[in-house]
């Protein structure tokens, strides 16, 4: 019987500890042949961006759930877990979970400060919002990283492999599945809502879901 913590209990991860690589941060603003701020030729721009990720790590509140559940497969229809059937009616996270025993669902948030702030700064320093909105979306994308890593080592001990990072809203896998999926996760532990629109509040969150393969003998 598989050893798995997050099978028993919801994981809740509050003040994730991260470097922001400047690295990162330039290729999410689509600026290459450079690794690092010092390297750029416009150094406006740098500062720009350097105030940004100094900002960022002033106002970020980085808090994550996460769960994992037995799949649950009927014949004639699509993959899901308890207490949701038929929660991967997209067809191609249906075929992703075809080959998994278990599905690891998250949530990340860099809380409300940031996009806060990035959309007041837009109407009075244009320049200073729109890299302040990149760095924060960068971030919030880090932390779904984090979160998988912890995932990914938990499976690993077991015997599998994560197949890809799957969201609502990506391919046929519609925002209709929000609800059920922050339900599950019991998003309001870490202060995530859903609009009447599904958009999750605070905008820079990323809900996900990751199947675990078995790994092949040898």
């Amino acid at each position: 019987m598989p050893t798995i913590e997050s099978l028993r209990r919801l994981m809740v991860l509050k003040n994730i500890p991260f470097a922001i690589e400047e690295e990162r941060v330039l290729r999410e603003l689509r600026i290459f042949k450079v690794n690092s701020l010092k390297e750029m030729p416009e150094q406006n721009i740098a500062r720009y961006i350097k105030k940004a990720i100094d900002v960022g790590y002033a106002v970020i509140d980085a808090k994550a759930v996460y769960r994992t559940f037995r799949l649950v497969k009927s014949a004639g229809e699509f993959p899901g877990v308890e207490g949701a059937p038929g929660l991967f009616f997209g067809k191609k996270i249906s075929d992703m979970m075809e080959k998994c025993d278990y599905v690891s669902l998250l949530l990340t948030t860099i809380g409300p400060k940031l996009p806060q702030l990035a959309d007041d700064l837009i109407k009075r320093e244009p320049t200073d919002g729109f890299y302040l909105e990149h760095v924060g979306g960068w971030m919030a994308d880090y932390l779904a990283d984090r979160v998988e890593e912890l995932i990914n080592h938990e499976a690993a001990k077991n015997g599998y492999g994560l197949t890809m990072r799957y969201s609502p809203g990506y391919g046929d896998w519609t925002l209709d599945a929000q609800p059920k999926l922050l339900g599950l996760l019991e998003s309001e532990t870490i202060g995530v809502s859903l609009s009447d629109a599904l958009i999750m509040a605070p905008r820079k969150s990323v809900s996900a879901a990751i199947g675990w393969e078995p790994r092949k003998a040898g």
